[in-house]
């Protein structure tokens, strides 16, 4: 589905559903052998062909020479574990048309969305690859989901190059419709009837159009279970089961979704968001369902985060790539399709898909709070020893003395972000549960502190995604407040309500889920809404029902 947007002397073609645009040449989310981006691929490839524009950096400098320029902006918002990125590269911005008329109208940004969180969650309902389209001073005129072949984006691209670069509109900053307080157990109630709608009684996991693996979903189908609803714990247990298909066989881990409405058609990225979630679903399903099956499940999640998606200081790393080839030039592409059928032998063969060896403390935070829960429901100590590892690293590189957590050790940044305050902070309630070393609960205590000076929004009662950030323009100049890392705040407020006893904790919490519960708000997540019912939970709004 799509509209139009119509701006003077212009007319751009813009995506407006929350599901991903399906690429035109391959519906099954694959580059199979003989369509038409395959050819253009391995022709690609076999010719060398050469880049005619030179991606910039997401800058100051950047911006300040497009707005000096008059140039319009194509912002690129890419991962390096992303297949759709990589086929992107290696056909659409190696067409000599696409390239000479960027280098020629436009300046090109290109971000990796896990070095910068708060561009991802932005954009987040567009990519990944997500193409965004700038005005000279950097109010977005247009968004585009998914893979777009030349063919597509060449004449976007020309009607953009055609319009005069003063004719772009501002994006306001939408009103935001807030509920009151006592709102919360209804909004609650709401929530949980509207994500039962998105069950899948076939498939399992919730939605029918692409099957994911929605691991907060699960989890808050264990809470209903504890409260007596055996069917939540059916649907559950049948959803794990059901998924498995996208457990990888070899290595362990879980893909990132089905592209079908079956499990059988994979996308073979493995990203620590997943792996963290489903990891804590498998491990808590086992322990209210006592299989041993669903247990051994999690194991191998575990097992591939310490042997893959770790490195040799403890840290946990970010994701592995679909395919192997995509980033080495010279050397073959192989699609995951074909790699990951494989053995361990077949695969090495090949070599390993890449890495993203960053050490980013909002990751590394997912993975500590799943190996704690690993450790609840099977008595692993080397869980736990993994997780305390990985928590006595990022408290040592990542946490300053005032409480503020840096994304990325090795690459400070004055800017911090919501996300990994939350995320980290949350993994230390979570250790300090299981250990009960003050350490961990003092840290925690540090970095809510600093969170709630440098990031809440007073107006709201919401948290912005990052600090302030002076060098910004534009669009990137308007902190927004985003659901997901909010809803990740609230869990770790209600954790440190937990294990303190401070209602002042409790009652932040509430404040951040009414702050971010609007209905427009809610709506725009769809069945993704597992994690703000659990924060629901834990802030001690939850209407829980009797047995059904």
């Amino acid at each position: 589905m799509r509209r139009r947007l119509l701006l003077p002397a212009l007319v751009l073609v813009l995506g407006c559903s929350a599901a991903p645009k399906a690429p035109p040449a391959a519906s099954r989310g694959l580059v199979r052998e003989g369509t038409p981006d395959a050819v253009n691929l391995a022709l690609a490839r076999a010719k060398e062909k050469k880049q005619f524009f030179t991606w910039q950096s997401f800058s100051p400098e950047t911006f300040a020479r497009a707005r000096a320029e008059r140039k319009f902006i194509l912002l690129d918002g890419a991962a390096s574990w992303c297949h759709w990125c990589h086929v992107m590269d290696e056909t659409t911005y190696l067409d000599e048309r696409v390239g000479r008329l960027l280098h020629e109208k436009f300046v090109a940004i290109r971000v990796d969305i896990d070095e910068r969180p708060d561009i991802g969650e932005r954009y987040a309902d567009w990519g990944w690859p997500a193409t965004i389209l700038l005005s000279p001073d950097a109010e977005e005129i247009g968004k585009y989901r998914g893979y777009l072949p030349p063919d597509e984006l060449l004449p976007i691209l020309e009607a953009i190059a055609q319009a005069d670069a003063e004719s772009g509109e501002k994006s306001p900053d939408p009103a935001r419709i807030v509920p009151a307080p006592e709102a919360l157990p209804w909004i609650a109630a709401r929530v949980s009837i509207d994500m039962d709608r998105y069950f899948d009684r076939e498939q399992g996991s919730w939605g029918d159009f692409q099957k994911s693996p929605l691991g907060a979903n699960v989890q808050f189908e264990l809470r209903r279970a504890a409260h007596g609803d055996a069917l939540a714990l059916r649907r559950a247990v049948f959803t794990l089961e059901k998924q498995r298909a996208i457990l990888d066989p070899v290595w362990g881990g879980i893909y990132q979704y089905s592209a079908g409405s079956t499990w059988t058609e994979p996308h073979y990225e493995k990203l620590m968001p997943y792996q963290a979630a489903n990891l804590e679903a498998y491990a808590a399903a086992h322990k209210a369902a006592g299989r041993k099956d669903l247990l051994e499940d999690a194991r191998g999640i575990a097992r591939y985060l310490s042997t893959f998606l770790s490195n040799a200081e403890g840290g946990f790393l970010v994701s592995q790539d679909a395919d192997v080839g995509a980033h080495e030039e010279g050397k073959p592409f192989i699609d995951g399709d074909v790699y990951y059928r494989l053995d361990d032998a077949g695969r090495r063969k090949l070599g390993i898909p890449r890495i993203d060896e960053h050490v980013y403390a909002y990751e590394n935070g997912l993975a500590i709070a799943a190996m704690c829960t690993l450790f609840e429901a099977s008595g692993d100590k080397d869980a736990l020893a993994r997780a305390e590892r990985a928590a006595a690293l990022v408290m040592a590189s990542h946490v300053g003395q005032g409480g503020a957590v840096e994304h990325d050790a090795k690459n400070r940044s004055p800017v911090h972000y919501l996300a990994d305050a939350a995320g980290f902070g949350r993994a230390l309630v979570r250790l300090f549960e299981v250990t009960q070393n003050a350490t961990y609960r003092d840290t925690a205590l540090r970095i809510a502190e600093t969170m709630e000076k440098t990031l809440l929004d007073e107006a709201t009662g919401a948290y912005f995604a990052h600090t302030k950030d002076p060098s910004a323009v534009g669009v990137f100049a308007r902190r927004e407040r985003p659901f997901v890392s909010n809803t990740q705040a609230a869990r770790f407020l209600a954790g440190l309500g937990r294990i303190t006893g401070d209602q002042a904790f409790f009652t932040r919490a509430k404040r951040t889920l009414v702050a971010i519960g609007s209905p427009r708000g809610v709506a725009e997540q769809g069945r993704m809404v597992g994690e703000f019912l659990l924060a629901l939970d834990e802030a001690g709004v939850f209407p829980w029902p009797g047995a059904r």
